[in-house]
């Protein structure tokens, strides 16, 4: 691991972000996964070199305080917009307030998840689609160092939040007449469902995804050590 370690180091100083040094580095992550305990040497080369990668592809937006700041007050307005456009049954400010609560309700998922289980975050930065998503970057050194359901947990917390979120919106829809309302509730849960359907299915990067990769990882792990432990 060291010696793997040491030399993707140096095609990465070498060569720079490639996708195939991003690979090697993500098999190298998952031998670290595996392993029933990880050096501290190890563990400073991988948080070093993910820093590395990690930081060219996506530079740091928001300070973790700031991003959980900005992310909050948006969950809170879009479910205070929620309420005025069902009141008053305006249908774009609903569409709005459901787009701000559902973002919102994302990262502080990850968030409350990670003081849960022990894993903290460092800041935030953009990614999706267009880039304009906020996210959080994980500590690696927590995250590699609890257990595979609590990381599990941290990566469907955001999922099953945004989940939460839009059968909440779905529920309030339906207080209404407002068949438009009710029809874009609707498509929000539909949308989500398929998404993280999508997710978990292998098909497409996303924190479904990463839980599923959790999972069968502690099957492996389970397995090796009854075979040899």
């Amino acid at each position: 691991m060291k010696k793997a370690l040491e030399q993707l180091e140096r095609k990465v100083e070498a060569e720079g972000v490639t996708d195939a040094n991003l690979k090697a580095f993500w098999r190298l992550v998952t031998r670290a996964k595996m392993q029933k305990e990880i050096s501290d040497d190890e563990l400073k080369r991988i948080i070093e070199l993910r820093d590395k990668i990690f930081e060219k592809k996506y530079p740091r937006f928001l300070s973790l305080w700031q991003g959980l700041a900005l992310t909050g007050i948006g969950a809170i307005s879009g479910a205070f917009l929620v309420l005025y456009a069902l009141q008053s049954v305006n249908v774009f400010v609903f569409l709005v307030a459901s787009l701000l609560l559902l973002a919102g309700m994302h990262p502080w998922g990850h968030w409350i998840a990670g003081k849960l289980v022990g894993v903290n975050y460092e800041y935030f930065y953009l990614n999706g689609p267009a880039k304009f998503q906020p996210c959080l970057k994980i500590d690696y050194r927590d995250y590699l160092k609890v257990s595979f359901d609590s990381r599990m947990i941290v990566h469907a917390s955001g999922a099953l939040a945004t989940l939460l979120g839009a059968f909440v919106l779905l529920i309030a829809a339906f207080m209404t007449n407002s068949f438009e309302i009710r029809g874009i509730a609707t498509v929000a849960v539909v949308v989500v469902i398929a998404t993280g359907a999508v997710s978990f299915a292998g098909l497409a990067s996303g924190d479904l995804k990463r839980a599923r990769r959790e999972g069968r990882l502690k099957k492996l792990y389970l397995k090796r050590n009854i075979r040899f432990g």
